[in-house]
């Protein structure tokens, strides 16, 4: 088992990624803070701007004017203290307020429509998709649109025409259109958001797991080698002990009897050739080859025949290579092949073929499924792809009577170790 200390180094690992990500955040809050303020300062002058236009158009005298300098700056200070909330329910309350302010300045304007005040509708749909979720903005949306129509109906009231029924149901629609795209751009922002909070999570997740990974391997390492020291000291140290206490037994009957020394001595071989074989086995252990590549085949092969239910025939010709990168290279292949066969071809039987030489392998994996007239290779076949070609090698995709893998791995460059 692992020592609580070495736990406890991954436990610290865990926490110093979470401080990273909470960095992370920070930074990208400044940066929405700064876009925020863009925002405002844009919304402020255009404001601004409209209402000194709507003014010119208006000439009004002082007692309105007077009116509609108050209204205009009590909506700007209702969008001094909406820029202060954080609140979705406050911010949403102060939108209606805006909406209200605005209609109150439409409704003391000389004219029937005023469209610079208009244009202010605009604004708090636009303002409404930044700052308030999708549901909530598309509710503010509405609200404005029903708001904003009130003086066509007015208008129509008071001059009928087929003009200004068009410039209503014109409007009317230049509305909505704006309101599906904010809705839309905000649903947009919210998805990329999520998206962007979720691929940050996975990256930090992602190096939190591989960097556990290799603390978990260092410590296997670390039990696997007080392990085998353990198996020298029982098996070996005693066998030595014995093998020593034989000699000198041995060495003691060599004059008075020659029979029991004879005796000691061969008892002495024995225990050596024991001892040697302890020691091989502690080494091919030590090499990882207590299982060699073909069994690992022929397992692989066996395993995933039981449990899929997919009749396989393997043949391999030749000598398997030592070459532990390549035999694991070819592992793989196999697996993620005979993995695409059932997965993606409803295979019910696959043939295995391996031919081994001096100089390279090839290796050949066909199934009795679908087959496929045109298809994309994903992550299994880009795999595939990549640890051939990784050695210098090639492989073929092929869609015959079922599907076919068909590729090589050169052992020119690749010394057996």
């Amino acid at each position: 088992m692992f020592s609580k200390t070495s736990i406890a180094k991954i436990h610290k690992n865990g926490k110093i990624n979470k401080i990273v990500t909470a960095i992370k955040f920070t930074f990208y809050g400044v940066f929405m803070m700064k876009t925020k303020n863009i925002l405002y300062f844009l919304k402020f002058n255009i404001t601004i701007i409209l209402f000194l236009s709507a003014l010119y158009f208006e000439n009004a005298h002082q007692p309105r004017l007077i009116v509609l300098i108050v209204i205009f700056v009590l909506f700007l200070a209702n969008n001094i203290a909406k820029y202060r909330l954080k609140a979705q329910n406050k911010i949403l309350i102060s939108l209606l307020v805006d909406i209200a302010l605005i209609y109150i300045l439409e409704a003391n304007s000389r004219l029937l429509i005023n469209y610079f005040f208009h244009s202010f509708y605009i604004i708090i749909f636009l303002e409404a998709s930044l700052l308030l979720p999708l549901k909530k903005g598309i509710t503010i949306g509405i609200i404005t649109v029903f708001i904003s129509m009130i003086k066509y109906a007015y208008l129509i009231y008071y001059k009928f025409n087929l003009s200004n029924v068009s410039q209503m149901v014109f409007f009317l629609m230049v509305n909505i259109l704006i309101l599906v795209i904010a809705a839309f751009a905000q649903h947009t922002k919210d998805e990329k958001e999520k998206k962007d909070i979720l691929y940050r999570e996975l990256l930090d997740t992602h190096k939190q797991l591989k960097e556990s990974t290799d603390e978990l391997k260092r410590l296997s390492a670390i039990e696997e080698r007080n392990r085998i020291a353990r198996d020298i000291h029982d098996t070996l140290g005693h066998n030595m002990t014995a093998l020593i206490m034989q000699l000198q037994m041995a060495e003691h009957y060599a004059k008075s009897d020659e029979v029991k020394s004879s005796q000691m001595l061969n008892n002495s071989l024995n225990t050596a050739k024991e001892s040697l074989s302890k020691i091989r086995e502690v080494v091919e252990t030590l090499r990882g080859n207590e299982v060699t590549p073909k069994m690992e085949i022929k397992t692989l092969v066996k395993e995933f025949s039981e449990k899929t239910g997919a009749e396989i025939e393997l043949k391999i010709e030749g000598e398997i290579s030592n070459n532990h990168d390549v035999n694991s290279a070819i592992y793989h292949i196999l697996q993620e092949g005979m993995t695409n066969a059932i997965r993606h071809g409803n295979a019910s039987k696959i043939w295995i073929n391996l031919i081994y030489s001096n100089e390279y392998i090839k290796f050949n994996i066909k199934d009795n499924g679908a087959g496929a007239l045109a298809f994309i290779e994903g992550f299994g076949m880009k795999g595939i792809r990549e640890r051939a070609e990784s050695f210098g090698g090639n492989v073929e995709f092929k869609s015959q009577d079922g599907f076919i893998i068909d590729g090589f791995i050169p052992l020119v460059c690749h010394p057996e170790r």
